[in-house]
């Protein structure tokens, strides 16, 4: 198998990431991600767990729709079905965005 690489964006920020398993459910790649390490020991991304009015926040995968050029969120589950990336048609060298979602708390 090919080594599978995502470009994901976050606040003005892009990193190449490889994944192990582009089959592994988007809440596992999600999780792996939160806790992902540079180099320089510290953690890639800043996840905060609150928005700015104290609402609880929660992240998902989006996608550009390249016919509305907007970002449509990939849901890491549809009804009882852990959903993937290949579920999404995501290829190898796509560019998908982190977002934050506040949730009522």
């Amino acid at each position: 198998m090919e080594d599978f690489f995502l470009d994901i964006g976050y606040k003005n920020k892009t990193v190449r990431f490889k994944v192990v398993n582009p089959e592994a459910p988007l809440s596992t790649l999600m999780t792996n991600l939160r806790h992902a390490i540079g180099e320089d020991g510290k953690l890639i991304f800043d996840f905060p767990s609150i928005d700015d009015t104290g609402a609880p926040l929660d992240y998902f995968f989006g996608r550009e729709d390249p016919e509305v050029h907007e970002i449509r969120v990939l849901r890491p589950r549809i009804g009882r079905n852990d959903m993937t990336l290949l579920d999404y048609n995501v290829q190898s060298g796509d560019k998908v965005f982190l977002m934050p979602d506040p949730f009522p708390g």
